[in-house]
């Protein structure tokens, strides 16, 4: 799986928590707003718990190092 693919995967699974988490809040008695505040929330620690992971597991590629200059032929004396 590509790295790009996992990303839009926590992508998804951080919205769904973020709406679980709102729908449970206002069931709970809360206020819309307090509801709205803690779906964002769960969304946004989701998100980052889930970028991390991914982070650790698949580092970003690594650009190649640069060609070693090429070695420089023995000086020889210049001739007179």
């Amino acid at each position: 799986m590509t790295r790009e693919a996992m990303v839009v995967m926590i992508l998804l699974v951080a919205v769904i928590i973020g709406l679980i988490a709102g729908i449970v809040t206002t069931h709970l008695g809360a206020s819309s707003l307090t509801a709205v505040g803690t779906g964002g929330g769960a969304v946004v620690a989701v998100a980052t718990l889930g970028m991390l992971i991914v982070a650790y597991l698949m580092p970003p590629a690594q650009a190649p190092a640069p060609a070693a200059p090429p070695p420089q032929g023995q000086a020889t004396a210049a001739s007179s």
